[in-house]
Formats: C-alpha cells, sequence, structure tokens
C-alpha cells in the first residue's frame, strides 16, 4: 500500500464488528469528547499526541478521528510514515452516521 487507508463511517463500523480496530484515537479536546465519542475509543487531544505515544497500542490498526479529518490526516500521515499501522475516520465524527455513538456522561 502506498497511504494509510482514509475509511468511511460504513466501513469503520464494519471493522469494529470484524475487530480489525486495535484502538480508536479522538483527537478532539476532552470537553468535546466528553459531549459525545465514538463507542471504545480514547481521547488524546492533537496537541498531545507526541507526548502521549505511549498511550499507542502496537497491535492491530490505529482508527484516528477529529471534528471534520483534517488533524487525523495529519496524524495518521505521520504516524504511517514512522512504520504504524493507521487509518483515518473519512470526516471526522461530524460525518459519522454509524451506529457506534456514545452521548453517555462521563464520570468526572
Amino acid at each position: 500500500m502506498s497511504s494509510f487507508p482514509m475509511i468511511a463511517y460504513r466501513e469503520l463500523d464494519r471493522w469494529l464488528e470484524e475487530g480489525r480496530v486495535g484502538q480508536l484515537i479522538d483527537l478532539r479536546e476532552p470537553w468535546l469528547f466528553g459531549r459525545e465519542r465514538i463507542w471504545g475509543s480514547v481521547n488524546i487531544p492533537y496537541g498531545e499526541i507526541e507526548e502521549q505515544m505511549d498511550r499507542l497500542s502496537p497491535e492491530g490498526t490505529l482508527v484516528f478521528y477529529c471534528d471534520r479529518g483534517a488533524k487525523s490526516m495529519v496524524v495518521c500521515r505521520d504516524l504511517w510514515r514512522q512504520g504504524w499501522d493507521v487509518a483515518d475516520l473519512a470526516g471526522g465524527i461530524l460525518n459519522y452516521r454509524g451506529k457506534y455513538i456514545d452521548r453517555s456522561p462521563l464520570p468526572n
């Protein structure tokens, strides 16, 4: 493959069901993550990704998303160049229409 995949929300749902996602990472700010997120995702804000690389799982594909998809595309490009197995959710969470949206309140 010459680059990392950009996947639509339907494909993300299928990957989640098939167990193909090693880790789902939300790059938005914590207050946005607290409002809604894709089920099972972890929050590592875009500005903190370099400092929190130890939180990334070396197992399976890392799928990143942000608000609209621009920041997650940058992170995927950079990590893919370093040899990571990554994918980007095309259009970000604002374009996500799948069945795994989680709007439950997060504990403080």
